[in-house]
């Protein structure tokens, strides 16, 4: 079986052998063509190892024939991420929310409430706010700026927007569960430990890992990141919004004043 789809304006044609990975990217789909960027397929033996990954994961024996799918899914995700650092993209585990066309990410461990603490926003915003990506975002380095992608894997409660969703970074936060609500910003060297671990690529591929570096670089030098320790509450989402914003205000404010005197 097979399709294509296009992530973030690259075409990439998809082998595969179960239903799963086609119903996971069907909205993302474009019309077959020569001209795709790349292809991926996988092999058996890696789906039994991502399966084996699974049931290590999770502590118990698990059903082959329920998670093959899956499983190969994981596989071609991860060549699809070795090859993004060349089109100046890679792939984040976190969640994305914007609020008036700006984007907050916030990044960590799966469990920790990422997927809560956008949906807060959304309550808190309303309409001013959009899930961008639950779970998969694409993170693109481009004419000095970050901007955030959809893509298909929106995480187990489905949140994201479909094809061509692009917005600029307004700031990235490591999320951390605490009874009270708290934000600090992140040195480089803070944050680069913490965004390493949530980032999807492979560690044995020479070239792409070196690629992912120049881009990390970037975005560790063009984006602030901040550490939120915060609890399910509502006032979780304000403080991260007003901290994050109020940065992005000051930068607008400055860039305004500066033409101005330019006039």
């Amino acid at each position: 079986m097979q399709f294509t789809m296009e992530l973030a304006g690259v075409t990439i044609h998809v082998e595969h052998r179960y239903p799963y990975v086609y119903q996971a990217c069907r909205e993302f789909e474009v019309p077959l063509s020569e001209k795709t960027d790349f292809t991926v397929r996988t092999t058996d033996e890696r789906i039994r190892k991502e399966f084996e990954a699974w049931e290590e994961i999770c502590g118990c024996p698990l059903d082959f024939e329920v998670w093959k799918g899956r499983c190969e899914s994981d596989s071609l995700i991860t060549d699809i991420c070795d090859q993004m650092p060349f089109y100046d993209m890679f792939m984040m585990h976190a969640a994305v929310v914007a609020v008036d066309g700006v984007a907050y990410i916030f990044t960590a461990p799966s469990g920790t409430g990422k997927s809560t603490h956008i949906q807060l926003w959304k309550d808190h915003f309303g309409s001013r706010a959009v899930i961008v990506n639950g779970d998969k975002p694409l993170i693109r380095l481009q004419n000095g700026g970050v901007y955030v992608c959809s893509t298909p894997w929106k995480g187990k409660e489905e949140l994201g927007l479909g094809p061509g969703a692009v917005f600029p970074v307004g700031g990235i936060c490591m999320l951390k569960q605490s009874p009270e609500n708290q934000i600090r910003k992140l040195s480089v060297s803070e944050a680069s430990r913490y965004i390493f671990r949530q980032v999807h690529l492979s560690r044995n591929n020479e070239e792409t890992f070196s690629r992912f570096w120049g881009l990390l670089d970037q975005m560790m030098t063009s984006t602030d990141f901040y550490l939120l320790q915060c609890n399910r509450e509502p006032g979780a989402s304000r403080l991260s919004y007003l901290t994050m914003r109020r940065k992005q205000h000051a930068e607008n404010e400055k860039g305004f004043s500066a033409a101005q005197a330019g006039r």
